[in-house]
Parts: C-alpha cells; sequence; structure tokens
C-alpha cells in the first residue's frame, strides 16, 4: 500500500470524532496514513488507523500560516524520509510550499496533490486580518503559482472552477466529495416543520439577511413556524449585531440554537423542512451533503460551489445572492407546494448518497491515485 500523509492545519483533536476514525478507518484499507497538523502541543500519536504529528498551534492567524507552512522543512522532509511517505495531499496551494520543496529535493519519487476548495485565495486574502496587507496578498500569489505548477494532480470540490485551474497550469485533476458519516445522517422523518441554517456565525454566511428576509416574509405572510440557527458564533459583534435585530424587531420565531454535534444536527435535518443558506462564498458545503443524507431539500445562493452540482437536479432552489425578492417568493413557492417539497428531497438524497454515500470517499481516493500514475 502507498504511504499518503495528509499536510496541513485541518483540526485533528488528540482524541479523534468518531466521524475522523471511520474516515481513516476507511482510508486504511486502500492506504498508511499519516497526517501533519495544528494540535495543543508538539507530538506524535499513533492512533489505530493513523498517525498525527501535531505542531503546537500559534495563537495570531499569520503566524499560523507563516510558522507551519514556510519554517518546517528540515522536519517534515524528515518525517517523509522516515515514513517513505509516497504521497502528500495538502490542504490548499500555500500549504503545499514545503511539499513542492521536498518533492524538488527527495532522493526517491513523490507524487503531490493540492486540494482545491473553491476560490482558496481569494477567501484566505478577503480575510478580515490579511485584506489590506498587500505583502501578503502578493507573496500568497506567487505561492499559489509555484506549487500549482510543480504539483501532480488538483482534486477540487467542483468541476468547473478545478478544471479552470489545472488547464491553466496543464495539471491532472478530479473532483472529489467532503468526507460526511453516511452512518450518521440517515434519520427521515415524515413530519417536518421549522426551517434551519446551519453554519458559523460570520458575514460571509450571510445569517443576518436570513433573519430579516425571513422576519419580512413571516410578518406578510403569517408563517407560523420558526427559523432555527445552529453553528458557532466566531464572529461576536456580527452574531450581537444579528440578535440586536431580532430583539429591535421583537421577533419570536427566530432561535439561536448554538454549536450541535453530528447526532443533534441529524435530528434537526430529518426534522426540518428547508435548509437556508445566504453564503457569499463557499467550496462544497457539507451541511448540503449533510441534510441531503436526511432527505432534506435547501434554499441557497446562486453561487460557485453550491450551483454545481447541487442546482438543479441536485435538491436546491438557487436564488440570486442579496436578492431578497427572489429570495421570499422561492421559499413561498416551496412552502406552498407539497409536490415541490417531495421532488427536491428527493433529489437531495439521491445526490447526497452519490456524493458521499459508502465507498464513495475511499473509491474516489482510488481513482485519484491512479490518476497519479497513469
Amino acid at each position: 500500500m502507498n504511504n499518503l500523509l495528509f499536510f496541513g492545519t485541518t483540526n485533528y483533536g488528540i482524541n479523534l470524532s468518531e466521524s475522523d476514525k471511520l474516515k481513516f478507518k476507511e482510508l486504511s484499507t486502500k492506504f498508511n496514513i499519516f497526517v501533519i497538523t495544528y494540535g495543543e502541543k508538539k507530538e506524535f500519536i499513533k492512533h489505530d488507523d493513523v498517525a498525527i504529528q501535531y505542531f503546537k498551534k500559534p495563537k495570531k492567524l499569520l503566524f499560523q500560516y507563516i510558522y507551519f507552512y514556510l519554517f518546517n522543512y528540515n522536519f517534515v522532509k524528515n518525517f517523509c524520509n522516515d515514513n517513505k511517505v509516497a504521497i502528500i495531499s495538502c490542504k490548499d496551494p500555500i500549504a503545499a510550499f514545503i511539499p513542492v520543496l521536498i518533492k524538488k529535493f527527495s532522493k526517491y519519487e513523490i507524487k503531490l496533490i493540492i486540494e482545491q476548495h473553491g476560490d482558496y485565495l481569494n477567501l484566505l486574502l478577503n480575510q478580515r486580518k490579511f485584506r489590506s496587507n498587500l505583502l501578503i496578498k502578493i507573496l500568497s500569489k506567487i505561492i499559489s503559482n509555484f506549487t500549482y505548477k510543480n504539483c501532480d494532480l488538483i482534486r477540487g470540490v467542483e468541476h468547473t472552477y478545478t478544471n479552470s485551474v489545472a488547464k491553466k497550469y496543464n495539471k491532472k485533476f478530479i473532483t472529489f466529495p467532503a468526507w460526511v458519516d453516511y452512518s450518521i445522517f440517515t434519520k427521515r422523518d415524515s413530519e417536518r416543520k421549522n426551517l434551519l441554517f446551519v453554519g458559523n456565525i460570520i458575514p460571509r454566511k450571510g445569517v443576518l439577511f436570513l433573519i430579516r428576509q425571513f422576519h419580512e416574509f413571516s410578518k406578510n405572510s403569517n408563517y407560523k413556524e420558526k427559523l432555527l440557527i445552529v453553528g458557532d458564533e466566531q464572529n461576536p459583534s456580527y452574531a450581537m449585531e444579528c440578535k440586536k435585530y431580532i430583539s429591535e424587531n421583537d421577533i419570536k420565531n427566530v432561535e439561536f440554537l448554538g454549536r450541535k454535534d453530528s447526532f443533534e444536527l441529524a435530528k434537526l435535518y430529518s426534522s426540518s423542512k428547508l435548509l437556508l443558506m445566504a453564503s457569499s462564498f463557499e467550496g462544497l458545503p457539507r451541511v448540503l451533503i449533510e441534510s441531503g443524507l436526511c432527505g432534506m431539500p435547501s434554499l441557497a445562493t446562486d453561487i460557485q460551489g453550491i450551483n454545481e452540482p447541487f442546482g438543479s437536479d441536485g435538491g436546491t432552489l438557487l436564488y440570486e445572492l442579496n436578492n431578497h425578492n427572489e429570495f421570499k417568493s422561492k421559499l413561498k413557492m416551496f412552502l406552498q407546494e407539497d409536490n415541490i417539497q417531495k421532488d427536491l428531497g428527493k433529489k437531495a438524497l439521491d445526490l447526497s448518497v452519490k456524493l458521499a454515500g459508502k465507498n464513495s470517499f475511499v473509491e474516489n481516493w482510488e481513482e485519484a491515485v491512479n490518476k497519479l500514475y497513469e
């Protein structure tokens, strides 16, 4: 079996979640799995199906990128040599900088995969902490250009954008499904009520837009059911702005539920009518797959990462970003037509099973490796 290293700042805790355990268990039937990522402290832990090297995570976001991606060359090189790593999969093009150097100067062949989660670079550079830093923007683009030129395969979450990047750099590419623990998201209640948002409470998720439009819709249509908001308040000031709007307008049918684990989410997906999204940017939204596995359709923005593959036949009604009239008209249409609800629910289920059903994740990885060695 090939030795496969996942390199990037994906947050795997010291105690792996049951979902992560299942993911690595399935992958370990085809590969020997290693991970280099951040943790509470620098340590090496060998779990049942994966060996993980943790680095202590710096507090400042900028230092996380600089330290992890630029200044660990010797350590990562020795780690690859000691563990005879054959394939390195990087979380994003910035993360691939050290692996590219290792690949170039290695005495044996190493294949390099860059994961493409939508237009990652623009998302990174539009973060508030980086937005006005011209040096970081220039450096990030130079590094991304360098790593794309020297990788062997681009593995992206949606076809159109990944294809455009692959063509630009004359690289092979493959699209891949997000990992979802299909064993959890199987509950499908026949009795559904309420609307649901699941995601971090941050501006690019458009939570305030959803609250405003749902409030106006409820007020004008006498709709009595609730909008349930689930997720971490990662931006406290934005969360406060959302709650202030609720308070000032005396809104009784919007509730913040905080973060929920996968089992609690499965219950919410299976008992709610419709998932609402107002994102301005997405890679491949895991929530659309999770909710789809529970037979729950969605109303979401017509943006890259959502319109492909979830639009039209994927169980998702699409509306133009920030278009409140289209949002409310499609919400009204959905709630008034039982046939539309059933049809979209079935399409959401069919697509999600295809993207994240049993074996699909491992089979996709096998296909990716076959492309590497063609």
